[in-house]
């Protein structure tokens, strides 16, 4: 066993290593039609530069298959899945450089055959095709298994370079240990695509569609945006988007674990769970109010206990009323300056969500004027958004009355397209008198009115 420390012999190799690669110029080249192989390059600080596509593909539930197979049974497919995925690289003119578990990472650069996003797409093409149609079919057979696979691609600047060191000094047969470093975001977005599809899906980023050379083929791809953890992924997906085969072959296609959501459906999801588990909890609550009435008469409890359990519920039924209240007014507030999600949900879902905010607001004392006022930033918003300026209108006199700010550039895109301006210069000349304001926002009320009285000065 080594001793509790690191050699004085070994931090001077270390430190002059470090030392030589922070103090040594780095030497910039430009990719040919052609990827430099890792023997090729020195170790030294010459890095290669260049537009490439980067194509992953990684296995789904790869690591539950350990529970369901011997040993055997996963030799035979990780094998044949890597020679599958291997094959499908090559003959589209990529290069493989990397194996990481049961994921492949793939580079295509611009040459004679080709631009790299066509070959990287076509090889997408051939490993979902290969998979489906002659991998799965016979894995189906043996064993009983089908993979599932998502291919991700962008195509973006990298740069790459040798790291890793020599073999041990004074050791001639330990292994040199190199490798390619691939700096920039291409790979990290790569991965981030394949990670969010599965079973035959190809998520390819905009960059790569729009240099795509088959026009017709465009057709096939289909504009998502994906929510993955805290990211927001924006590209092109298409399922099942096969190669031709000279036999005709039907496809042995993996049974979908999760479906692919866009954002909208997401948001839409995300909200149908919010509302059921608030319905839920308002149910839970009157059964317990309904169990407790009944035990109050069984057990003739004194006037004083039954007061006070009336209002711990009185207490319990605001408290629901008032996340009643907030839920819906989180809801109208998520459509504040998002055109598209607020287009894709309509008018009628922004409208009965307002609806249901006015009727919880008068649990909890609110009028109808209060409550549009607290929510008129977001329903201007909303409005502009379906170009509904009559109501975007009312709405920024709501807000000019009591909201606590107001921006002119909302003010010059909504008036002209109504073409009047008297209530909303007297909710400004109001508020202003009322001197509620912070100086900032009382200076951005006054240009609205100096400028609502300039333009529209009848």
């Amino acid at each position: 066993m080594s001793e509790d420390k690191i050699k004085k012999t070994e931090v001077d190799l270390l430190s002059t290593a470090i030392s030589r690669i922070i103090s040594s110029e780095v030497l910039q080249s430009i990719m040919s039609n052609q990827l430099p192989l890792t023997n090729d390059l020195t170790d030294s600080n010459k890095i290669y530069c260049g537009k490439a596509s980067i194509l992953f593909v990684d296995m789904r539930e790869s690591t539950k298959l350990p529970e369901k197979f011997n040993a055997d049974q996963l030799v035979k497919i990780y094998r044949s899945y890597i020679r599958t995925i291997v094959q499908a690289i090559r003959y589209s003119g990529g290069v493989v450089r990397d194996f990481m578990g049961d994921g492949v990472l793939a580079v295509f650069i611009d040459s004679e055959d080709g631009k790299s996003e066509d070959k990287a797409v076509h090889a997408a093409r051939y490993i979902t095709t290969a998979v489906d149609k002659l991998l799965n079919p016979a894995l189906d057979q043996a064993i009983k298994h089908r993979i599932s696979c998502g291919v991700g691609i962008h195509t973006g600047k990298i740069t790459l370079s040798k790291v890793g060191m020599k073999g041990k000094e004074q050791q001639e047969n330990a292994e040199n240990e190199f490798g390619i470093a691939w700096i920039g975001n291409s790979t990290n977005l790569a991965c981030k695509f394949s990670g969010a599809v599965g079973n035959g899906t190809i998520f390819i980023s905009p960059s790569t569609y729009s240099a795509l050379t088959d026009i017709d083929g465009k057709q096939e791809w289909k504009w998502i945006e994906i929510a993955k953890g805290n990211n927001i992924l924006n590209g092109y997906i298409a399922k099942q988007y096969y190669l031709q085969l000279d036999d005709d072959i039907a496809p042995c296609v993996a049974e979908e674990c999760k479906p692919v959501l866009g954002l909208v459906d997401e948001l839409k999801m995300q909200y149908q769970n919010q509302l059921a588990e608030l319905t839920k909890k308002s149910e839970e609550l009157g059964k317990k109010e309904q169990f407790l009435s009944e035990k109050e008469s069984q057990l003739s409890r004194t006037t004083a206990e039954v007061n006070k359990k009336a209002k711990e519920l009185i207490a319990k039924e605001k408290l629901l009323n008032v996340q009643a209240y907030h839920f819906y007014l989180d809801v109208l507030g998520s459509g504040h300056c998002k055109a598209a999600y607020v287009v894709e949900m309509g008018q009628d879902f922004w409208e009965d969500n307002l609806d249901e905010l006015i009727l919880a607001g008068a649990q909890i004392g609110k009028d109808e004027h209060t409550v549009k006022q607290e929510i008129s930033y977001a329903m201007v918003s909303i409005y502009e958004s379906l170009k509904k300026y009559d109501k975007a209108y009312d709405f920024l006199v709501e807000q000019a009355t009591g909201y606590s700010w107001l921006l002119l550039s909302t003010v010059q895109n909504i008036v002209p397209k109504v073409g009047y301006c008297e209530r909303l210069k007297t909710a400004l000349y109001q508020r202003l008198v009322k001197n509620d304001l912070p100086l900032e926002e009382r200076e951005e009320f006054t240009k609205i009115k100096d400028w609502l009285v300039f333009v529209y000065k009848k």
